[in-house]
């Protein structure tokens, strides 16, 4: 009787998760068809939303770790969810590490039921370390395999949720394009099965650096509802690397960011296809914590600007950063610096 009762409260609230995202795609089409709101931008298709529109919609986010490190997932609240909608983001990247299994696929269904209801775009994204450390057909297959579990299991989402099929290209995948090409066709083809017009993000080798998007191969199945992403910055600048340098904000540092930023724009005019920035950060937080505030605030100004005068929105690594997950609050003194994010000041 107990396993039974078990069953049922399962399926329950599975059936739940399904109802609300079938709620939320008629509440989209309604948005669609009537006043094109903030949430939803004039000229989306009911029930898809093309590359460009999905570009304005997505704005400014914050990558974040409620499905992905224990600290992250022990302390996720719904409310963490409207402080960033409520301060000003448009999405949240919601990074995954964890092989699937039905606790972790409920974890992600509540998460994204919690972004949709606030009004906040989650982008799911997968790690995939196997597959990056060690880039056999095995766990290439591991990869589509998760995929095809975690589509099924959100296909009634609305297309405001999208799937970032690999969070960074790294470790020995960094120098195999052709593996890196054949699993993005396996994955798309795998998730087109059961979300044949969801937004899919790709990304080039390198970190997922921009100067390598010309080595992708462009999915058969992608169906027109394809974009891509690259990182720079994604651990930070740095004060004595020359491939990230930033010290003074010196017109050569400008000029790295700018660069990058060219490198992704011409593959974009070149392809037709959107990019976006998937990570980066303002400070070398995880190697040294060299950057004083007034020294983040600087950088972050004139990355987020040249972002916002390229229209290529992007997402900050990572919300522990600004955000007291713990006592559900932002953290005071980075508050200047998660402006400047949002609203950069006289950039130039």
């Amino acid at each position: 009787m107990r396993a039974v009762k078990r069953r049922l409260s399962w399926l329950g609230a599975i059936l739940a998760i399904a109802a609300f995202c079938g709620q939320a795609v008629a509440a989209q089409d309604s948005e669609v068809k009537t006043s094109g709101t903030r949430s939803v931008e004039k000229g989306a298709e009911a029930g898809s939303i093309k590359p460009a529109d999905y570009v304005r919609m997505l704005g400014k986010g914050l990558d974040v770790d409620w499905a992905k490190t224990p600290e992250g997932m022990a302390a996720y609240h719904a409310s963490a969810v409207a402080d960033l909608k409520k301060m000003g983001f448009s999405h949240a990247r919601v990074r995954v590490k964890d092989d699937v299994t039905e606790g972790l696929l409920q974890r992600i269904e509540t998460i994204v039921k919690d972004c949709l209801a606030q009004g906040l775009i989650p982008v799911v994204a997968y790690q995939g370390d196997a597959f990056k450390t060690e880039p056999t057909d095995g766990n290439m297959q591991a990869v589509v395999s998760w995929w095809g579990t975690v589509a099924e299991r959100l296909k009634n989402c609305p297309p405001r949720l999208s799937f970032d099929s690999l969070i960074e290209v790294t470790d020995a995948l960094n120098k195999d394009s052709d593996k890196i090409n054949q699993l993005y066709e396996k994955v798309v083809a795998e998730i087109r099965k059961t979300n044949p017009e969801r937004i899919i993000f790709i990304s080039p080798r390198l970190r997922s650096d921009p100067a390598y998007l010309n080595e992708l191969k462009i999915p058969t199945k992608h169906n027109g509802f394809l974009m891509a992403e690259w990182h720079f910055y994604a651990s930070g600048p740095s004060k004595t690397n020359p491939n990230k340098l930033w010290t003074t904000g010196a017109e050569e540092e400008k000029e790295l960011i700018r660069a990058k930023i060219r490198q992704a724009l011409d593959w974009q005019s070149k392809t037709g296809i959107p990019t976006w920035v998937g990570a980066w950060m303002p400070n070398d937080y995880n190697k040294g914590d060299n950057y004083t505030l007034d020294e983040q605030i600087k950088f972050a100004r004139f990355v987020a600007g040249e972002l916002d005068k390229a229209g290529v929105p992007f997402s900050v690594n990572s919300d522990s950063k600004y955000y007291d997950r713990e006592n559900r609050k932002w953290i005071e003194e980075n508050l200047p610096l998660v402006h400047e994010i949002l609203k950069p000041s006289n950039h130039n």
